[in-house]
């Protein structure tokens, strides 16, 4: 079986070896898809799993969110955090906590959450910016946009360490070289496991085309370009790591978003001023 159907049957398949997310996952899902969620609302259902609560309590007292009183609740949290941030944070937890085996990766899971998590940071100050509306719905698909890596690292380990080498060898980015052996990308396969998991459009497509945003559909296209820059600009602070050996981003990337170089050079240097904040968010939100 060729590398791209077995990827396939694996995300498409109810009775496949991908693990099953844990319940609350499941609710918060739920909870996103549903626009008159509310505050109260969303704090039941993370308060339903203890782990979590604690994780996001700590995370809203942390620097990253320079609370001066203490937090002491989720629905606190909720306000500190923002309401899609901690669905966002939430998913990214539960997510990643149900890919048990990460021994031999061809990938850095560490290193890889730290850049998601410094891709939303950008792609929420660029929304703020240019398009107000769409900033808090951002944060979501922004975190988790390289979601699929997680896939090919635990299940296709041999085969993504090939795509890795191509990648360095040709100094083209790794969803070229992913295209070129497997036949599908990360971004491919990362709207397929979101669909599998029932997100919203809200969250799978602007993931889907964050490498070619100009096909993604118009109401998602301003989402697309802010995370395909904001992935460029993350890479470039140096960031995290997404394994990919060359940064690009689109023709005319800032022009079409509507941010200028200065302030290009200004949301870098932000960004790199926050890096101990990003690692300790990391440190939180992954402890077990």
């Amino acid at each position: 079986m060729e590398i791209k159907a077995e990827i396939l049957r694996m995300v498409q398949k109810k009775e496949s070896d991908l693990p099953t997310l844990p319940v609350v996952i499941d609710r918060i899902i739920s909870v996103a898809s549903n626009e008159k969620t509310t505050t109260e609302e969303l704090a039941d259902v993370i308060s339903y799993d203890q782990g979590m609560t604690n994780s996001l309590l700590k995370l809203s007292n942390s620097i990253y969110y320079s609370q001066k009183t203490k937090v002491e609740t989720i629905k606190r949290a909720i306000t500190v955090i923002g309401f899609d941030e901690i669905i966002g944070v939430a998913l990214g937890m539960g997510i990643l906590s149900s890919f048990t085996d990460k021994s031999g990766l061809a990938l850095d899971m560490k290193a890889l959450w730290i850049h998601g998590i410094g891709v939303a940071t950008v792609s929420k100050d660029l929304a703020k910016r240019t398009n107000p509306g769409i900033a808090n719905k951002i944060f979501i698909p922004a975190l988790l946009h390289d979601m699929g890596k997680v896939i090919f690292s635990v299940y296709f380990k041999d085969e993504y360490r090939n795509v890795r080498q191509l990648a360095l060898e040709k100094k083209r980015p790794l969803y070229f070289a992913e295209n070129a052996l497997l036949k599908i990308d990360h971004a491919a396969l990362s709207a397929l496991l979101m669909k599998r998991w029932n997100f919203p459009e809200s969250i799978i497509l602007p993931c889907r085309f964050h490498h070619n945003p100009e096909s993604a559909p118009v109401r998602f296209k301003h989402q697309a370009l802010i995370i395909n820059l904001a992935d460029y600009l993350t890479q470039k602070a140096g960031i995290g790591h997404s394994g990919n050996p060359v940064p690009v981003t689109v023709k005319n990337a800032p022009k079409k978003i509507g941010v200028n170089q200065h302030i290009l050079k200004l949301v870098i240097d932000q960004l790199r001023r926050k890096e101990d904040e990003i690692k300790e968010f990391f440190n939180i939100t992954t402890e077990a």
